[in-house]
């Protein structure tokens, strides 16, 4: 077997925070949880990064685009545009790669569920497997796009089990979790380029896949396959390169409450998921100032949502904001919040950090890193933290008291945020973090 690549902690970030860092007045820092003591902070936030935010370490990954995450124990599930990547961050400052699985097909998104991985493919393939090419359009025989899935109950040889084609392929997923102990997945699709228009993938397309997995083990992953295919239709379409279409960017579900929050590209939409195999949209929410609905979150006591807005463009106000609304009362947004830097910038990928009483929300932002978020007051967020070293993170999100982030062209950057917001953060065995399946008061 290859022997894992152990990457370095990065305990300075260039020499000129070195020597600041040195000729620094002393100063007492409270262990973090593990006993660990948080290095001194940076002699000022024009060092690219805020006095309460620490890299630990990168498990590098270059030459290639980095895509979303999944987490389960003390390993990091890594997607890409060739694969994933399974990353065992047991020692934070001192990841281990145990797997690199190299799998064509953009963009990446994965989950994970007992022994199972899946995987988003959004781009035609010549082959379900993973020795296809993207050579091809989903009008060619044989081309296939969807969902993969792998058995990953040896981390360190992750094995194909089966491709399961959904119409427009799989931009992204969400697992929708059983009392029976399978899951449902959401795949959110659509026509990505005129390159995806086959027969069953043309505006305005209007629907997601439903995929039924009945447990968590390799049997359970052969036998997975799609079961429904809903219409999530809005009351606004989406101007593309394929034409006018209506279709989900990404999702997340709150199953407590049996709601999931859609951002569908030209608006938010919330969904009555009762019946989770026919979602009920309960509103559709528009405004002009969002370019394009990217990813929602809701927060753990389940009584707001937060839509990240996917702006491709020059730094202007409002555009690649933060949204949040009132989960009951959702026709006018509370707030928004814009990156506080003047640059370039959007909100990603992002999550609710799990503690009680208190709304912070971590971000990956294009162009300026990670963002940690206050929003206790929806109506009044503050940043309270940066890490933006010419970082342009796809994916950042909070995990067991580590902030995790998935860097486009460097690979996966493992942080320690220090502030007091955070304290009392449930510790979770496993985190997809598009499922979230319990409330915080």
């Amino acid at each position: 077997m290859r022997r894992p690549a152990r990457f370095r902690s990065l305990v300075v970030v260039g020499a000129a925070v070195l020597l600041a860092t040195m000729s620094a007045p002393a100063q007492a820092h409270e262990p973090w949880d593990d006993g660990s003591v948080p290095p001194p902070p940076p002699s000022s936030p024009a060092d690219g990064y805020s006095r309460n935010m620490h890299l630990l370490s990168t498990a590098a990954h270059t030459g290639g685009v980095n895509s979303d995450l999944a987490f389960s124990g003390d390993l990091v599930f890594a997607g890409h545009y060739g694969g994933f990547r399974i990353i065992d961050i047991s020692e934070p400052g001192e990841p281990v790669e145990l797997a690199d699985v190299h799998c064509n097909g953009p963009q990446g998104d994965v989950s994970v569920w007992g022994d199972l991985l899946f995987l988003s493919v959004d781009t035609p393939q010549s082959t379900p497997g993973c020795e296809g090419s993207r050579n091809v359009t989903a009008a060619t025989p044989g081309a296939w796009e969807g969902v993969r899935v792998f058995d990953v109950s040896d981390p360190s040889a992750p094995r194909f089990l089966q491709a399961i084609r959904t119409d427009c392929g799989s931009h992204t997923h969400t697992l929708v979790p059983r009392e029976d102990g399978g899951t449902y997945i959401y795949v959110a699709s659509y026509p990505l380029s005129a390159s995806n228009i086959g027969p069953d993938c043309r505006a305005p397309f209007e629907r997601i896949s439903v995929i039924d997995v009945p447990g968590g083990d390799a049997a359970a992953g052969l036998a997975a396959k799609v079961v429904a295919e809903p219409t999530v239709k809005g009351i606004d379409l989406f101007s593309g390169a394929s034409g006018d279409f209506f279709a989900c960017h990404d999702i997340q579900v709150l199953t407590p409450r049996k709601l999931a929050a859609a951002a569908c590209l030209s608006q938010g939409q919330l969904w009555d998921i009762s019946d989770p195999l026919a979602p009920r949209v309960t509103a559709n929410i528009d405004t002009p100032d969002v370019d394009i609905w990217h990813s929602a979150a809701f927060t753990h006591d389940g009584k707001h949502v937060t839509f990240g807005d996917e702006y491709f463009g020059p730094a202007k106000e409002p555009f690649g904001a933060i949204w949040t609304y009132a989960v009951d009362d959702p026709g006018t947004p509370l707030s928004h919040l814009r990156i506080p830097r003047a640059e370039p910038s959007t909100y990603h990928n992002f999550n609710y950090v799990p503690v009680a009483g208190r709304n912070i929300l971590v971000s990956s932002a294009y162009g300026s890193g990670t963002s940690v978020v206050d929003l206790t007051d929806p109506s009044n967020p503050r940043e309270i933290g940066y890490y933006d070293m010419r970082s342009n993170q796809w994916s950042t999100y909070w995990y067991n008291g580590l902030i995790v982030a998935n860097d486009i062209s460097r690979g996966v950057d493992v942080l320690r945020f220090s502030g007091p917001e955070t304290a009392g953060a449930r510790k979770l065995p496993m985190l997809n973090p598009q499922t979230q399946t319990f409330l915080l008061g």
